[in-house]
């Protein structure tokens, strides 16, 4: 895990990953009863070289769950140390937490921190998502919740339309994914996960008195940070929803996407893979890291502009940040985001 409290699987498929919502609990042995074969003295024999390799698959079988063991306590600790979501926290707050690491000289913080104020002239908050794999699904479904809100308590035309939009986006991705070749009693739940939570969106207040309507969607929103942090619940379902999205997108311009895959979106190496297996290894299990080509597909299945912010400690000495903006340039809604090596965070203005 680096300082950001982020953590990264080996690829597994979807149904042997246990972070995964339709994981499927297995032996992981794999091994059937051993049979009690009886021998006299002269028929027993031992041979060195099936005793070396008992040996070595025993000790390969203890080293992997030694592994495990050592995965599970951490992300036991990043369970219980980060929420999914935290509370809105002022900017600044980041720029302090390089100043500590710089002074304890725990870490070369300072490009950092020089970042972190560049970015504090442009933005004001920010709300961190627990780095657990899933940040960069997981801070885009909220933000595009959040800003749901923030259209349809605004005096601005246009939240309702864009709420609507996203509902109909989701009813109809059922039909997206089943196309794709996935089976639709399988991943129902999740579907109907995401198209209930925004539809739970749309109770606005229709009174005209300015703070009764800001009073609501206090509590609207409070109530949205309430469900996105419940544990193994809508925001899990939600979250791998999403990244199926992102997989049928990808799925569907095979020839355009290929591109974008190179070594760095897979530890294992992407050359010679295809779309539909990066997609299997990358994009479907939770828990994997969100790689660029990733970014692109989701703001452009979902039909949101997002912008990105990168702090990689290259900015430093006046360089200044890095900012890349993806999804379609007409979106009426916009999010944006913070990047730290292997890690999404929120951003606001």
């Amino acid at each position: 895990t680096d300082k950001h409290g982020s953590t990264e699987d080996t690829p597994q498929d979807h149904q042997t990953n246990p972070k995964h919502p339709c994981y499927i609990a297995s032996d992981p042995t794999n091994k059937k009863p051993s049979q009690t074969i009886n021998m006299t003295d002269e028929q027993t024999t031992t041979n060195p070289i099936t005793s070396t390799t008992n040996t070595n698959q025993d000790e390969e079988l203890i080293q992997r769950k030694q592994t495990e063991t050592q995965l599970q306590n951490i992300q036991n600790e990043i369970r219980d140390t980060q929420p999914l979501t935290s509370e809105l926290l002022p900017l600044s707050s980041l720029t302090a937490s390089f100043q500590r690491e710089e002074e304890e000289e725990k870490t070369s913080s300072s490009s950092f921190k020089e970042e972190s104020q560049t970015l504090e002239s442009k933005y004001k908050y920010l709300r961190k998502v627990r780095g657990d794999g899933n940040c960069y699904y997981r801070a885009f479904l909220y933000a595009v919740c959040e800003n749901v809100l923030l259209l349809l308590g605004s005096s601005k035309d246009g939240g309702e339309v864009e709420l609507n939009r996203l509902i109909e986006l989701a009813k109809n991705s059922i039909d997206l994914v089943t196309q794709r070749g996935y089976d639709r009693s399988t991943i129902e739940m999740f579907y109907e996960e995401l198209v209930d939570l925004f539809t739970s969106l749309s109770s606005s207040s229709s009174s005209n008195d300015t703070s009764s309507q800001q009073q609501q969607q206090q509590l609207t929103q409070s109530t949205l940070h309430t469900t996105l942090n419940e544990e193994n619940a809508m925001s899990d379902y939600c979250t791998w929803y999403l990244r199926l999205l992102t997989a049928c997108h990808l799925k569907s311009d095979p020839d355009r996407f290929i591109h974008f895959l190179d070594v760095e979106d897979c530890p294992g190496g992407a050359i010679g893979m295809d779309v539909p297996t990066f997609c299997s290894r990358e994009v479907e299990p939770m828990g994997r890291e969100c790689s660029m080509v990733q970014v692109l597909a989701l703001a452009e299945v979902m039909g949101v502009r997002v912008v990105i912010e990168y702090m990689d400690g290259r900015g430093g000495g006046g360089g200044g940040l890095v900012c890349h903006e993806f999804g379609p340039e007409d979106a009426k809604m916009k999010i944006f985001l913070l990047y730290r090596p292997g890690h999404y965070d929120i951003l606001y203005k």
